[in-house]
Parts: C-alpha cells; structure tokens; sequence
C-alpha cells in the first residue's frame, strides 16, 4: 500500500498542496511521505492517501481538475 502510495505522490508532484488540502492530510506529513523522509509513516496516513488515490484516475491529478475548472 505504501508503494502504491508514494507511486502515486511521485506522479502528482506538483499537485502536493492540493493532494493535501482534498485528502486532510497536512501537506508537511505528506511531503516528508513523498521524499522519503518517514521511512515508515503511519498507516492510517497511508491508508488515507491510498484512498485519496483510489477515489482518483491514475492519470488524472489534482492539479488537473483545478486547471479544468479555470
């Protein structure tokens, strides 16, 4: 699930700020996540990131949606 997790942040880099502000992640928890800084985050943070991601396309990201609507 982690693996699957950071994949994901790794492909939304420049969508951070809004991956954290949708999921109710604090965007400092999920940076240290997403550059490996936590080794071994929670797993309640993962598992709320994992379903964050599960609600989203894999080729969509957030910083997609927020450009469509503009």
């Amino acid at each position: 699930m982690l693996g699957t997790v950071l994949r994901r942040l790794d492909g939304v880099k420049g969508a951070w700020p809004e991956v954290a502000r949708q999921s109710g992640v604090p965007y400092q928890t999920l940076t240290k996540i997403a550059c490996r800084i936590v080794a071994d985050p929670r797993v309640s943070t993962v598992q709320t990131l994992f379903d964050y991601f599960a609600g989203s396309p894999e080729q969509s990201t957030a910083a997609d949606s927020t450009h469509a609507a503009h």
